[in-house]
Formats: structure tokens, sequence, C-alpha cells
């Protein structure tokens, strides 16, 4: 009886308000649903990004959350990060180590570095590389993938689902990184 939708767009532009809101509007038609009421509207903006934010720490301050960089930055997924990440923060502090040293890059962190080289590039394919991966793999391997918890075959299971051309444009991506 009630649904939450929503409108993503990797973008460097935020677009007019009644353009998010003609884009679901069209969705839900596309479901054949017409008759509804919207209850509640929210907006904002996730920096799907994998700027240096920890750089704005020092020895004595941690920024966390979003300020911190722990929304990831492939799919602006930030609570489970968040909660992960305070918990590794509680085990920190008992060692009593400048806060500086807390920050860590996973191979998860370059994974998403590539993705949003992909969608730079080829950001008109986003949907059709997140629908690639859903449609291809069971859900709790995307979804441990997500969380960051996958081993590193099953993260090559996720990158098989693509096509051949798209795994391409992740070496592209992967190859100008290294050099």
């Amino acid at each position: 009886q009630k649904a939450l939708v929503e409108y993503t767009l990797f973008s460097k532009e935020l677009l007019e308000l009644k353009e998010y809101e003609a884009g679901i509007k069209a969705y839900l038609e596309q479901l054949n649903i017409t008759n509804y009421t919207i209850e509640e509207k929210e907006r904002g903006t996730i920096p799907m990004s994998c700027y240096p934010f920890q750089d704005s720490n020092s020895s004595s301050l941690l920024q966390i959350g979003t300020a911190g960089g722990w929304t990831k930055a492939s799919t602006g997924f930030t609570f489970k990060k968040t909660q992960r990440e305070i918990n590794r923060l509680i085990s920190f502090l008992k060692t009593e180590q400048p806060l500086t040293a807390f920050h860590r890059k996973s191979r998860f962190w370059f994974y998403d570095l590539l993705f949003l080289d992909v969608l730079e590039k080829y950001n008109e394919k986003g949907s059709e590389l997140f629908s690639r991966m859903f449609d291809k793999n069971p859900p709790v391997r995307i979804f441990r993938f997500l969380d960051e918890k996958t081993t590193f075959l099953e993260e090559l299971m996720v990158l098989s689902s693509f096509s051949i051309k798209q795994i391409g444009w992740f070496l592209s991506a992967f190859f100008k990184r290294l050099f």
C-alpha cells in the first residue's frame, strides 16, 4: 500500500525540481501506477566521490559520516557503512593513536573509484550497469558486495556479470589509474 520512490541521477549538475518529479511520474506511469498520493517529499544530494575527505582530519579531530567520507562513493549508501566505521572507531580510540591514522583505503574504495570513472565517461549507461549486476547475481551476493563483505572470488563473479564491452570500460579505467 505504501512505497518509497527515489530518483537517482549521476550528474555534476542538479536538475530543476520539476524534472525529478517528472521522472518519477513517468516511471510510475510505466508501471501503470496512476492513482497515488504523495505523502512526503525529500530531496538532497549525496557526494558520490572518492575525494579525500580524511585530509580534513587532524590528530584530535575526526570527521565522521558523509563529512568523513563514509558514504560509499559508487552507491551513496551511508547508513551501513557509518555503522561499521563507528564500531571500528570505538576500537581504534582505545589504541590512543592520532586520529589521522584512522583512515584506510580498501580494494572496495578502488572499485568505487573505477566505477565512478566509468560512470563519468558512460553516464547514460549507469542504469544498464546496475541492472546487469542485479540480473546476473543473486541478491545476497550483490548486497554483500555493496556492504563490502565479499571475497575476491565473489567480486570476480560480480565483474563477470558485465558484458565484454562493459568490462573493457572498467579495464580502461583501471589502466588509466595505473599509468
